[in-house]
C-alpha cells in the first residue's frame, strides 16, 4: 500500500502557519500546530506518463491530456503546489477537486532539470509502502515533471522551479531517514561518501574506463555493479541536475 494520501478538498492558507510567521515567534508547543507552509504556488502543469499515471489509484483521478507528439506522455494542468513543513501537496481543483498528499519520505529523488528549454523539477515518487518492500525490484516509482505556469522556452521565466526546490531540501532535511544512523559510521574516503561527485573531482573516483574505483558509498551503504548509472525516460535533454534528497549530481539525457 503507498503512503501518498488521496485528498478531495483543496487546502487553504488557513491550514498553514506561514514561514514568516513561524520564523519571528516561538511556539508555545510543536505539538498540535499547523504545518508550516514554505512555498504555494498555483498554475503549474504535471508532464509524466499517462500508463503510470494510470497505474496508480491517487494520480489516475487527475485529469490529463495527451502532450504533442509522444503518445503515452500527458500533461495535468492548473495544479497547485504546497510544499509545507509535513508533506508536499499537489492538488487541480477543476474539473473534479483531487489532490495528493506526499510524505517527504516517499521522495525518491527531486531535482532541477530542464524540459523543451524550461526550467523543470524532476520529481521520483516511490508509490510503495516503505516497510513493504522487501527486494529493489519491487519498488514502484512513479516520475513526474513539474513545469512552471508558463512553459514555453520563449516565455519569461520566473524563480518558480528554483523556489519549490529549494523548499522541498528543507522540508526533507526535516524528515531523516531512520535507517541513516544505522550500521556505524561510514568510510568517508570512498567514492560518494561526502554525497558530492562533480565533474571537478570526478577523476578521484574513476578509472579510464569510467568505472568506480571500490564500491560506491551513498550515506553509508555500499552500492553494487552500476551504481551512479542513471536510466532515464525517453524525452529529455541532458543537464546537470542535483539531487535535492541526497545531494549527488545526477545527468538525463534527451534521445528523441
Amino acid at each position: 500500500m503507498s503512503s501518498l494520501r488521496l485528498l478531495t478538498t483543496a487546502p487553504t492558507s488557513d491550514d498553514f502557519t506561514p514561514l514568516q510567521e513561524h520564523q519571528q515567534q516561538t511556539p508555545s508547543t510543536f505539538f498540535g500546530a499547523k504545518p508550516v507552509l514554505y512555498v504555494h504556488h498555483a498554475g503549474l502543469t504535471i508532464s509524466a506518463s499517462k500508463s503510470k499515471l494510470q497505474s496508480d489509484d491517487l494520480f489516475a483521478k487527475f485529469s490529463s491530456e495527451p502532450e504533442g507528439a509522444i503518445e503515452d506522455d500527458v500533461l495535468v494542468k492548473d495544479v497547485e503546489a504546497w510544499v509545507n513543513s509535513e508533506n508536499l501537496i499537489l492538488f487541480q481543483k477543476a474539473p473534479s477537486p483531487v489532490g495528493v498528499s506526499i510524505p517527504y519520505p516517499s521522495i525518491a529523488l527531486h531535482g532541477i532539470t530542464k524540459k523543451n528549454g524550461v526550467e523543470a523539477l524532476l520529481t521520483n515518487l516511490s508509490l510503495n509502502d516503505a516497510e513493504t518492500v522487501n527486494a529493489d525490484e519491487d519498488i514502484d516509482v512513479l516520475e513526474l515533471i513539474l513545469l512552471p505556469p508558463s512553459h514555453d522556452a520563449d516565455a519569461p521565466q520566473f524563480s518558480y522551479i528554483q523556489e519549490i526546490f529549494a523548499a522541498m531540501n528543507t522540508c526533507a532535511d526535516l524528515h531523516p531517514d531512520p535507517d541513516d544512523d544505522e550500521g556505524g559510521a561510514p568510510d568517508l574516503s570512498a567514492p560518494g561518501a561526502t554525497g558530492w561527485i562533480t565533474a571537478d573531482n570526478m577523476d578521484e573516483f574513476v578509472d579510464e574506463d569510467g568505472n568506480f574505483k571500490g564500491g560506491m558509498i551513498i550515506d553509508g551503504e555500499e552500492l553494487g555493479p552500476g551504481a551512479g548509472t542513471v536510466r532515464p525516460r525517453e524525452g529529455y535533454e541532458e543537464e546537470s541536475t542535483t539531487n535535492g534528497v541526497n545531494g549527488h549530481e545526477e545527468k538525463y539525457r534527451r534521445t528523441g
